[in-house]
């Protein structure tokens, strides 16, 4: 049983990690746009309804880029992998891609959604820049997981992160590499 168990984690783990840094869909921009669309809209209602003291971020902050689904898998060396969509004042201006590395005491698998708050104009370049924010932190999952603690902004950035579910234990160290790939 114990056996059982331990295998059932590794193939989870195994399965969440990311395949490849580029992009995974052979679909045209313009579709994955389309497709993606409608994931945000779920996830904005629900970031709003986990976070009432924030969801008038929506309105205030300068931009914010939302990512429904990030899976996230790892055996000491893990990965994580998500796609998403950017606004400013609003309008939608182009997708994303989050994605990154972690290294430490983790085993397991899981997904959630993220969110991204840009306060000010200098915040929201850096991000579009490309620029690599590095996180160290511990958490455990299982089953569904719950909202994240942290609900401010921290250099211009607000990160608010819910939902999904699986089974990780981590004690990491790493980093978070964002894309932006502006709509035409």
């Amino acid at each position: 049983m114990k056996n059982l168990a331990i295998a059932t984690v590794l193939g989870l783990a195994a399965s969440t990690l990311p395949l490849g840094c580029g992009p995974s869909s052979s679909l045209p921009p313009e579709e994955q746009v389309k497709i993606l669309k409608g994931d945000v809209e779920s996830t904005i209602e629900t970031c709003k309804s986990k976070y009432p003291s924030n969801a008038g971020e929506f309105k205030k902050a300068y931009a914010y880029a939302v990512y429904p689904s990030v899976g996230k898998g790892g055996l000491i060396v893990g990965g994580f992998q998500g796609k998403g969509l950017v606004y400013e004042g609003g309008a939608l201006v182009a997708r994303s891609e989050i994605g990154g590395g972690t290294v430490g005491a983790q085993i397991g698998g899981q997904s959630f959604s993220e969110v991204l708050f840009f306060k000010d104009k200098a915040s929201f370049e850096k991000f579009k820049r490309g620029e690599t924010a590095f996180q160290a932190g511990g958490s455990a999952t299982a089953g569904t997981a719950s909202a994240s603690a942290a609900n401010d902004y921290k250099d211009g950035v607000m990160v608010l992160t819910f939902g999904g579910g699986g089974l990780m234990l981590e004690g990491v160290i790493g980093g978070q590499t964002f894309s932006y790939e502006p709509i035409k």
